[in-house]
């Protein structure tokens, strides 16, 4: 007997949890190594590098999205043959891609190092360019394709599983080449190596589980909605990669390696919070299939409440501990100043909000609205890159952080605003009401702790951990306090949910 929807949910939650932790951890230790070991100059060209090649996904915009609407209608009927010809025209076309990107990788293996200042020779560039190359082939011949799949059907534990491994791996392997003495290029290409091993053993995984018919006509036309879907995906690009590339060109490559450590940062927070998040997705795209309208409106509002709830103690802690967190994390570092106030706080408030566009953005994907909302899409990602481009000449870094925070406070309100429209029809004060609620939960618990509890907190890590902890404590009390006003009935009900998975689990 299959799993209930309710089963996959809690599986998906409890290794999403372990995963994010695993990554969490595995993004802090690396980088600060290389910065020990390497400097900060090999790890901004590490991560510039992984940014430029990353153009390559533009061919890709849609294809995941696509794939697992069209998806959604072939698992729910238990129609293999459809399921094996959607899977089968979306893996040749990621093959194609992936050709395309050995051939990128090519390119900048020679480019690159002659035309970024990066204060190394080309035969100590390039080998860092083709590691970045090989860890991402793997997405694109193995991967995009059959974590498409999973998602459909509601089972990311299978990939959270995969990728705990290969970054446990990848870690282990790294530590010891570096206490071993290697130089940057023998650990990052022995690192990209390792990574491979996660797509790779997704793939076999689900051609045997579902038992695919790699034989079948590919149905091409399952990845109609890409070019609707593109543009969510171009948004996302340019949330991610536009940043890091503007500062390639108009700073420089120890300027990147600052922005990096604050992303750790916000690469943690945002990890943190796909532990509420994993297959979420599917979820309502099952929901949308089977006309469970009411169903949806009430999930999405405590899925909303979640959201908030999490915004208000992480984003709060994130706010007073991120500069003691930098200023331990690169201690003994001189090349570039690291700490950085104003930015600091931008890009966390940015962060903040592209976690609030969360349950809108997840719902409209969800039941495959694409097509109309993907001119908010495009909006997005010209403020960012329009405002990124005119800033940094200016305000340099801040710049870049000013541009991500417009772009995601306008992408926040059209999703929401579009979800209240076209598919949960509720009134737009609700969501208003939320964003609002959690925004003055942050400046209460900052107000209460900044003055006091940053100054602690660097002087070492056990003091930073400690900090943390009482921060998030206040925050959390301070959270409760406030539900217990505004949102006692989702508390309750988001309560209660949680006990009776937990009871079905154990059962």
């Amino acid at each position: 007997m299959g799993k209930t929807r309710t089963q996959k949910a809690a599986l998906n939650t409890a290794t999403a949890a372990v995963s994010e932790v695993v990554q969490v951890v595995c993004s802090l230790i690396l980088p600060r190594l290389i910065l020990a070991n390497f400097g900060s100059a090999y790890n901004g060209i590490t991560n510039s590098a992984r940014q430029f090649l990353s153009a390559v996904s533009i061919l890709t915009v849609g294809v995941a999205g696509s794939t697992r609407v069209a998806l959604y209608r072939s698992l729910e009927a238990k129609d293999k043959q459809r399921t094996s010809a959607i899977v089968r025209a979306t893996e040749l076309y990621m093959h194609k891609v992936g050709l395309v990107l050995l051939g990128l990788i090519a390119v900048l293996t020679v480019a690159y190092p002659l035309l970024v200042d990066t204060g190394y020779s080309w035969i100590e560039v390039a080998p860092l360019i083709v590691a970045a190359g090989v860890s991402a082939s793997g997405r694109y011949f193995f991967g995009t394709t059959y974590s498409a799949l999973l998602s459909a059907d509601q089972s990311v534990y299978i990939s959270n599983i995969f990728l705990i491994t290969a970054n446990i791996m990848n870690v282990v392997v790294s530590v010891i080449l570096i206490r071993m003495g290697a130089s940057i290029q023998v650990v990052k290409l022995c690192a990209s190596v390792v990574l491979l091993m996660s797509p790779l053993l997704r793939a076999i995984y689900v051609r045997k589980r579902y038992e695919l018919d790699r034989r079948v006509a590919p149905e091409r036309s399952a990845l109609t909605m890409r070019r609707d879907a593109m543009a969510h995906s171009i948004a996302n690009i340019v949330h991610d990669h536009t940043d890091i590339v503007v500062l390639t060109i108009f700073c420089n490559v120890r300027i990147v390696s600052v922005y990096t450590v604050y992303n750790l940062v916000m690469g943690a927070l945002k990890r943190t919070q796909q532990v509420f998040t994993s297959g979420t997705e599917a979820i309502f795209g099952n929901m949308w299939v089977k006309g469970e309208t009411d169903k949806i409106r009430r999930s999405l509002g405590y899925y909303e409440y979640i959201i908030s709830t999490f915004a208000s103690v992480v984003f709060s802690t994130a706010l007073v501990m991120i500069l003691p967190f930098i200023s331990l994390y690169t201690k003994g570092v001189h090349d570039v100043e690291y700490l950085l106030p104003t930015y600091a706080a931008v890009i966390t408030v940015a962060q903040m909000f592209f976690s609030f566009r969360t349950p809108y953005l997840t719902l409209v994907q969800g039941v495959g609205h694409y097509k109309q909302t993907k001119k908010g899409a495009y909006a997005e990602a010209a403020i960012n890159l329009i405002l990124s481009v005119t800033l940094v000449q200016f305000i340099g870094i801040v710049g870049v952080a000013v541009g991500t925070l417009a772009a995601n406070i306008f992408r926040t309100l059209q999703y929401a605003i579009y979800a209240d429209n076209h598919i949960i029809k509720r009134g737009k004060t609700v969501f208003a009401g939320r964003i609002l609620w959690a925004c003055a939960n942050i400046a209460v618990i900052y107000f209460i702790c900044s003055r006091t509890a940053a100054q602690f907190a660097y002087s070492g890590w056990l003091a930073w951990v400690m900090t943390a902890a009482v921060v998030t404590a206040i925050g959390a009390a301070i959270t409760v306090a406030s539900s217990f006003v505004f949102y006692r009935g989702d508390m309750k009900a988001v309560f209660q949910l949680a006990l009776r998975s937990i009871r079905k689990r154990k059962k």
